[in-house]
């Protein structure tokens, strides 16, 4: 009856120990998708500034279509 014991608890404790790392690693790739979805978001958000301020530039410039 100990031996059944000690497998079962042996089990029960290999189980828990996988859910755990499973847990642990989804979380971890959950929050380096985050990671690479900010990073991809902040370079388009840089990109969009960098256009806004050519846009702006062109804006600004005085020629003779600024009399139109």
């Amino acid at each position: 009856m100990n031996t059944l014991k000690t497998m079962f608890q042996g089990a029960l404790g290999a189980m828990s120990f996988g859910v755990y790392h499973q847990f642990t690693t989804n979380r971890l790739m959950e929050l380096n998708n985050e990671k690479q979805d900010l990073f991809i978001m902040d370079k388009h958000q840089k990109e969009i500034d960098e256009l806004k301020e050519q846009i702006s530039k062109l804006n600004n410039k005085k020629g003779w279509y600024s009399i139109f």
